[in-house]
């Protein structure tokens, strides 16, 4: 039940119990706002496309990021994180005229293997390269640290490198990140034509968990808010969008994800490298975003612009495969056809060795790792069930429902909703009522 003396910003917690992160500037109380991110450019967003070759943009964002990285990191050791995607790949691009870089990637214990893809780039530039292995139920001995960096204003199953930020830290000088550039370098994919409530709708499948906005829902009604929950939530989601004074959905949508989603809960899991090591992100500068502002949606689609920069900058680089296809730059947009009898057969090992041969399924999520087993499951009890703050706050019965609902019914989708009670807990012991 609602307490009317409570300053408890309900409304707030319900939506960010929905998408994983608060919107604009809210946090758990009413009397407190979560200050500006240094992270993130200061800029009005816009869409200003200019009459321009795809050609003089591969060499205006060739000298711009490339410039960006000089600027920012001269006389300084860099630390290069690698995955199998293009992001950072890109980065590894700008880079490839330098020697002393220090990169490191990672996968889960019993994982997909990631790392293979990562450490071929690093070969491919004679860098050294750490690999590291996301061990089970790391959470549990971070869980202080973690929510003391970040304040609970985010879940904590996604920010792997806490397991290990100390030996990334020592690597060098600065981390280089490719955050933000598959947000920037790719189109939402709403059409052109879309009206408010289309973008608005769009918009919500894209921020909104499954299973969140169920457990917003029935806490809405616990407390006795005014209205409906997903009324309210679509009409602030709505409004935002509106504030926003760009008329193209899909470069709107892009403006919103920078604004919002960024901010408040990519910036978030940033922080942890932050409090350990200076750390620059090329894709966040307010230069880089201008630039993107400029272009028309067309050349931002499907990831022209860095797959042709890789392409000409490091065609060695090029050829080594993107992990979302397995195939190389060159050859990945045939994946849905030359390649469909390889994506078969792949598939089709994979159910054989899950059924027949009792091989469990690779891990591919961060709560798979920090939420199953008996020893996490008596960690994730203990936060849920024996924290009595939370209790001030949301029914035990509420609680039990939803970890009854993610063990026996369907656990992915009732991962977010868990994760997300689990944070909750966490703030209701450690900082409510003390801030």
């Amino acid at each position: 039940m609602l307490d009317p003396d409570s300053q408890v910003d309900y409304q707030s917690i319900a939506i960010w119990l929905a998408t994983g992160f608060f919107l604009d500037d809210n946090t758990f109380l009413l009397n407190s706002k979560e200050p500006q991110s240094k992270f993130g450019p200061d800029i009005v967003w816009h869409h200003t496309p200019r009459k321009v070759s795809f050609s003089n943009v591969i060499k205006e964002f060739s000298d711009l990021l490339e410039l960006l990285i000089e600027n920012n990191t001269k006389n300084k050791k860099i630390i290069l994180p690698l995955s199998g995607g293009l992001d950072s790949r890109t980065l590894a691009a700008a880079l490839s005229n330098q020697k002393e870089i220090k990169t490191y990637s990672y996968e889960f214990a019993s994982g997909v293997p990631e790392i293979k893809y990562a450490q071929q780039i690093a070969n491919n530039f004679n860098w050294e390269f750490k690999a590291f292995t996301i061990p089970n139920g790391y959470l549990w001995n971070e869980i202080d640290s973690l929510s003391n960096i970040n304040r609970c204003q985010v879940e904590f199953t996604h920010p792997r490198q806490m397991a290990f930020i100390n030996e990334i830290a020592n690597l060098g000088d600065i981390i280089i990140s490719g955050q933000w550039g598959d947000v920037l370098f790719d189109i939402p994919g709403i059409k052109n034509e879309a009206d408010i409530d289309e973008q608005t709708n769009f918009t919500i499948k894209k921020i909104a968990k499954p299973g969140g906005i169920e457990l917003a829902e029935e806490l809405w009604k616990y407390w006795e808010l005014k209205g409906d929950f997903y009324d309210i939530f679509y009409k602030t989601v709505k409004n935002i969008l509106l504030d926003i004074d760009i008329k193209n959905p899909n470069s709107r949508i892009r403006a919103f994800k920078s604004l919002q989603w960024t901010n408040r809960w990519a910036n978030n899991n940033l922080k942890i490298f932050s409090n350990y090591k200076d750390i620059y992100i090329p894709y966040y500068s307010k230069e880089m975003c201008e630039f993107i502002c400029t272009l028309p949606e067309e050349y931002l689609s499907n990831r022209k612009i860095q797959i042709e920069y890789i392409k000409r900058r490091s065609p060695k680089l090029a050829e080594i495969p993107w992990q979302d296809y397995d195939l190389n730059l060159y050859k990945y947009k045939y994946f849905n056809s030359l390649y469909f009898y390889k994506r078969i057969f792949r598939y089709a090992n994979r159910i054989i060795n899950e059924i027949f041969f009792k091989i469990n399924p690779k891990i591919e999520r961060n709560w798979e790792l920090q939420f199953l087993g008996e020893s996490n499951e008596n960690y994730l009890k203990q936060w849920l069930f024996e924290v009595p703050e939370l209790n001030d706050l949301i029914s035990s019965e509420i609680v039990k429902d939803y970890y009854n609902k993610f063990k026996k019914d369907d656990s992915i989708k009732y991962s977010h909703p868990i994760s997300m009670l689990l944070t909750l807990s966490v703030w209701c012991k450690k900082f409510w009522k003390k801030s």
